[in-house]
């Protein structure tokens, strides 16, 4: 009986001692997706996805719908490319001295319309997709320091009802970035076409109070019935979350939205740029550091995907990393927002500078 309980002993130690060898073999990889899954989902619930207020298009309530190509999120979405998708121009760092580089040339951009002094953009885009935190970002650079001028939050309608117009003090001028309603699903949520296009065209006026179930009309005490040119928008820049957009999770309802708008905005000629926001969120080795966002293939993943939703040129998307919960500044994230920035300058100068010619060919013709 001895024998046999020494024998038992022995053999569940060398039962033990192959399980245990056998779990050392294991590859970590086999575990990846389950922790991938759960940063994911931890991920969805930072801070950082509650910047702008939208509780309707929550990353995590689209979990079920994400494309097979992108559904893991952290490393295995951040897979490092040997060339870097996008660099930055000739002699370009990721240091403070190219930061100040972009913020002289943003500055010393020239504008041939004589009435026009400042490139006037509108943001546009779904709520909670980081449009104001981009606005409180660009306001932080101007001042060099943290900076808040339009509200951020949890709620699941659109903060801005008014047009907003930030006008930067300090370090950044020759431009007006404007912040109006955001995109929601529902007709009577969110904004009107009908007001969006009047804004573009300068017939609203600053802190003009939309109402999506009462749009401006032609009559309307606060239209404008004749604006100038310093009262149009010159470039259209539509705010994304990247998570949404590199999981192909944008809603038939949004996307109705956009392409109406877009087709109208197309009508007039004028630029438009895509901002892809939360790319930390959406990359892990980007949240690890900013600057490995351009060898990110999902990063470039997103932009494609991105460019095919809106129908422009790589070059005219962005991504970017808004300040949420920082209290320092960071370099790394303020180069990547004035590279935005410089384009859609560079772009609302261009399509003023045509209007101008225009104007000058057709007094000369008469």
């Amino acid at each position: 009986m001895g024998n046999e309980n020494t024998k038992a002993k022995e053999s569940g130690k060398k039962q033990g001692n192959d399980a245990a060898a056998t779990a050392a073999q294991v590859d970590p990889a086999a575990f990846r997706p389950f922790t991938v899954f759960h940063r994911a989902m931890h991920s969805a619930g930072n801070s950082r996805n509650n910047q702008d207020g939208d509780t309707s298009h929550d990353f995590t309530s689209h979990m079920s719908k994400q494309r097979p190509a992108l559904q893991a999120s952290g490393e295995e979405q951040g897979d490092e490319i040997e060339k870097p998708w996008r660099s930055l121009d000739k002699n370009g760092a990721w240091d403070e001295n190219y930061k100040k580089r972009l913020i002289n040339e943003i500055g010393n951009t020239h504008i041939k319309e004589k009435e026009v002094q400042n490139v006037r953009i509108l943001l546009l885009g779904p709520i909670k997709a980081g449009k104001s935190s981009y606005l409180n970002t660009i306001a932080s650079i101007d001042k060099g320091r943290m900076s808040q001028v339009t509200i951020t939050g949890g709620a699941g309608i659109s903060l801005s009802r008014k047009l907003k117009v930030f006008r930067p003090q300090e370090r950044l001028k020759n431009f007006r970035l404007l912040d109006t309603m955001g995109i929601e699903d529902t007709d009577l949520g969110g904004f009107n076409i009908r007001d969006l296009l009047f804004v573009v065209k300068g017939h609203v006026p600053p802190d003009y109070k939309f109402n999506p179930v009462n749009p401006i009309f032609e009559d309307s005490k606060d239209f404008k019935k004749n604006p100038k040119s310093k009262d149009k928008i010159h470039c259209v820049v539509f705010v994304m979350d990247a998570n949404v957009v590199g999981q192909d999770n944008i809603s038939d309802a949004t996307k109705k939205k956009v392409k109406a708008l877009q087709a109208e905005l197309m009508n007039i000629d004028i630029p438009r740029i895509v901002i892809l926001t939360k790319i930390d969120v959406l990359c892990g080795m980007t949240e690890a550091d900013t600057v490995n966002c351009f060898r990110s293939e999902t990063v470039k993943n997103a932009v494609d995907l991105a460019e095919e939703l809106f129908s422009v040129p790589k070059q005219n998307i962005f991504p970017v990393q808004n300040y949420s919960e920082e209290m320092e500044m960071d370099t790394n994230k303020d180069i990547l927002s004035l590279l935005a920035l410089k384009q859609m300058i560079l772009f609302g100068a261009d399509f003023l500078n045509d209007i101008s010619a225009q104007t000058s060919d057709d007094e000369e013709a008469s």
